[in-house]
């Protein structure tokens, strides 16, 4: 499938960081260091870069299967980072 356009999440602090980290792995997603691509369930690949300066995260899907929508995905980031920024 097509990759998602780009959407980047402000306000990623070094803790929420670090505990969106936790979270994603918990979830099927292993992230290392501050920048890559992170490979889950359902044939996702998202790249992602962290930049603890301006505390935002950007993230582009590369790869997901047909029954996920970029939506869905990028709204279950959402979800999970609104749970750390909130």
């Amino acid at each position: 499938m097509a990759a998602c356009d780009p959407v980047s999440f402000s306000g990623i602090t070094p803790s929420v960081f670090e505990t969106l980290k936790g979270e994603l792995a918990r979830k099927g997603f292993s992230i290392e260091g501050t920048s890559g691509v992170i490979n889950g369930p359902f044939g996702i690949s998202i790249q992602y870069s962290w930049d603890e300066a301006t505390e935002t995260l950007h993230t582009e899907v590369l790869e997901k299967s047909f029954f996920v929508s970029c939506g869905q995905i990028y709204s279950q980031l959402s979800e999970t980072i609104d749970k750390f920024t909130a």
